[in-house]
Parts: structure tokens; C-alpha cells; sequence
């Protein structure tokens, strides 16, 4: 999952002449990704309080990433990535339920990748 989640994102930012922030923001939203898949690695796989806070903190970093945002259209984008991980968050923490997490990780970085495009 890690390879696809970077090789998803490695695009964004990338376009010149860019206004704003978004360039910045949106490197920084990547750098959070491969982060987040990073720290997962290293969590035990039966540890769903350790997953679960770890969703949850995911989740506050991209909203932190959201409000710093310049670019009205990267910050709703940005908003919405993070509230999905807000709303995985519960379900991994009390009942070990990756599925939500897992699809996710797979469509996340497709849509960071189209909105800071």
C-alpha cells in the first residue's frame, strides 16, 4: 500500500507558476501520506487503540495542512481527506475494523494528487 500511496502523490506540487501556498501545502500533504504509511508500519497489527490514535492524529494534521491552505478549492479537498480519516478513526480503535482504512490509503492519494494538480 505504501508504494501505490507515493507513487499516487509524487505529482503534486509539481506544476510551475503556481499562486499561493498550494505548492507548498500541497508538498506538505504528500509528506504527511508517505508519513502516516510509515508510522503504520511500525504499529503492532493487534493494537487497534495504537491504530486508532493514529488515524485520529492523521486526521488532525491534515486539517492543520486544510487551514493553512491558501487555495479555497485545496482546503474543502484537503477538509474532506481528513474528515474521512476522523470518521475510520472509531471503527479501528474499537473494533480493529481496517476495511474503511485500506480504501482509504487507496484513494487518497488520487484525489490530493487532482486537487493540487
Amino acid at each position: 500500500m505504501i508504494v501505490i500511496l507515493a507513487a499516487s502523490v509524487s505529482g503534486c506540487g509539481a506544476i510551475a507558476g503556481m499562486t499561493g501556498n498550494k505548492a507548498e501545502v500541497c508538498d506538505q500533504t504528500r509528506d504527511a501520506f508517505t508519513d502516516f504509511g510509515k508510522r503504520l508500519e511500525t504499529l503492532p497489527p493487534t493494537d487497534n487503540a495504537a491504530w486508532g490514535k493514529a488515524t485520529t492524529d492523521f486526521s488532525a494534521q491534515l486539517d492543520a495542512l486544510a487551514a493553512k491552505a491558501d487555495d479555497g478549492d485545496l482546503k474543502k479537498a484537503i477538509t474532506a481527506l481528513a474528515a474521512s480519516w476522523r470518521t475510520a478513526g472509531p471503527q479501528i480503535a474499537e473494533k480493529g475494523d481496517v476495511t474503511q482504512m485500506t480504501a482509504l490509503l487507496r484513494e487518497q492519494p488520487g484525489k490530493l494528487g487532482t486537487a493540487c494538480g
